[in-house]
């Protein structure tokens, strides 16, 4: 079973949800990853926020599209490939 498949209790459009206003998300996440670049990293990467919003802007391309990783959002690359062809396909 693929990561992205236990994802059950969360769809496409909740975990977008944790995209922004994410920095209390983020504190307590050992790993985040970004659906527009889908690089995963560790939340202590991250330098940038959107302040208005607590948003997180990703290290490497400074989108604001961090999802934090937690048992209910297990993070892949190929999960992060099916947010990005959501939101940005």
């Amino acid at each position: 079973m693929k990561p992205y498949q236990r994802l059950n209790l969360i769809s496409l459009t909740n975990a977008h949800k944790f995209s922004s206003n994410n920095k209390i998300w983020l504190a307590k996440a050992e790993r985040c990853g970004c659906f527009y670049c889908l690089e995963l990293f560790a939340p202590s990467e991250i330098t940038d926020w959107l302040e208005i919003e607590d948003t997180a802007l990703c290290p490497n391309c400074m989108i604001d599209a961090i999802l934090p990783e937690s048992n209910l959002l297990p993070l892949s690359r190929e999960f992060l490939n099916e947010m990005h062809q959501e939101w940005f396909g």
